[in-house]
């Protein structure tokens, strides 16, 4: 009871910021030097009928509904983000970081209120033929998950991602560029840390004025803690790709990269698989005042929940945002993946198939440039053929989320 009171009056503070703040101009706080200060502050209420992913009892006669435990949610998310040159556009010299802390508190279930720390830096720009960025990340969670952990309640993990990606225009028509990527997973336990690595080498070439065609090269390095006792997933793998970048009208984008995976399980005598691989993005402006998207993947990943294991994912996901009026949109969120979880020792035997559906409607109110203001709806669902495990489950969600930025 303690939190939640004061929760409501934290609550109270935020709506009463962003009413005084409607009128104000999207500028930075100040500036220090050439560095713009823009610090942004976001308030949630969420109310979560399966708050830690709970499943479905699964019997040999059919489908029961084990009890879920719901709760108020209340989140807040104050941060600072500090940018210079030309951290918009990325055409020349910028710079750009950001940090956010997470406040997590439950009305009910206070023993699964958590902080949580967000940082992100950039730099780069683009030096004559030379564009350069390096990035570093962190990404902290306290919540269940249910793409990455499926039906394993709530945990806490981090996530570092490093990121090098240059590009160099070797002719008018003509780029190559070497991108390379480590991430690293720090899992609470009994869930296992990751980490890996990968470089990708690329020359693309314009085919034509709205056409740009290419071929890729990726190798990388999978690890995950355990020993060769434990089965882990640790592989090498290689890929061979090929790359589209199609400007099919001013209103119509497309991005694609496919190719083929193989795959070195490090498990003894254990099937090296091959695999195809894809990553495919569009973007489409409807209208003057609707903007869609679409994303459909296929890639082979780490699953955290157990090390013997890959989760073979393919997903589909969309998002729409229509403009009923100036300061008022509908937005609609909308996804499926399909995992193959597959076990990493010499029989090679498959573990179970998941099959995970959301859809995430949105009504927003913007005030001014500054504040904005949004109702939302998630449905979450996970229909799985493991029986041992029930990794079934279901939930919904209901919130109410107040940002404010400069």
């Amino acid at each position: 009871m303690k939190n939640q009171n004061t929760i409501v009056i934290g609550g109270m503070a935020m709506v009463a910021g962003l009413a005084g703040a409607s009128a104000q101009e999207s500028s930075p706080l100040f500036k220090v030097g050439s560095v713009d200060v823009r610090p942004h502050a976001t308030y949630s209420l969420m109310y979560d009928d399966n708050i830690f992913l709970e499943h479905k009892a699964k019997q040999a006669g059919g489908r029961g509904n084990a009890g879920r435990d719901h709760d108020f949610i209340h989140t807040f998310t104050p941060g600072l983000r500090l940018n210079a040159g030309d951290a918009a556009a990325r055409q020349s010299a910028y710079f750009d970081a950001n940090y956010e802390v997470v406040v997590t508190r439950f009305s009910n279930y206070s023993g699964s209120d958590a902080i949580d720390h967000n940082a992100s830096v950039e730099f780069g720009g683009k030096f004559n033929r030379l564009s350069l960025g390096v990035s570093q990340k962190l990404e902290s969670r306290s919540d269940a998950d249910a793409a990455n952990l499926a039906a394993n309640g709530r945990a806490k993990r981090k996530t570092w991602t490093t990121e090098v990606k240059t590009s160099y225009e070797v002719s008018e028509k003509t780029t190559s560029g070497l991108d390379l990527t480590q991430v690293i997973g720090d899992y609470e336990a009994p869930l296992v840390d990751s980490a890996e690595r990968m470089a990708n080498l690329y020359l693309d070439y314009q085919v034509l004025p709205k056409v740009k065609m290419g071929l890729g090269a990726t190798v990388g390095y999978l690890q995950v803690d355990g020993t060769a006792a434990n089965h882990n997933a640790n592989s090498a793998y290689e890929q061979g790709l090929l790359r589209l970048n199609w400007a099919a009208t001013e209103k119509l984008s497309i991005n694609a990269t496919g190719g083929i995976e193989h795959r070195n399980i490090q498990e003894r005598a254990a099937a090296d698989p091959d695999n195809f691989v894809f990553q495919v993005t569009a973007s489409w402006k409807a209208t003057e005042q609707t903007v869609v998207s679409l994303g459909v993947t296929r890639a082979n990943k780490v699953s955290n929940a157990q090390l013997a294991q890959l989760n073979q994912e393919t997903a589909v996901s969309g998002s729409l945002k229509h403009q009923l009026w100036e300061s008022i949109s509908l937005g609609l969120d909308a996804g499926y993946s399909y995992s193959h979880y597959k076990a990493t020792t010499a029989a090679a035997a498959a573990v179970r198939d998941d099959n995970y559906i959301f859809a995430k409607p949105s009504l927003s109110y913007r005030f001014a440039e500054r504040a904005q203001a949004t109702v939302f709806y998630q449905y979450r669902r996970n229909d799985s053929n493991l029986l041992v495990n029930a990794n079934d489950f279901y939930g919904n969600q209901l919130g109410l989320e107040l940002s404010y930025r400069f």
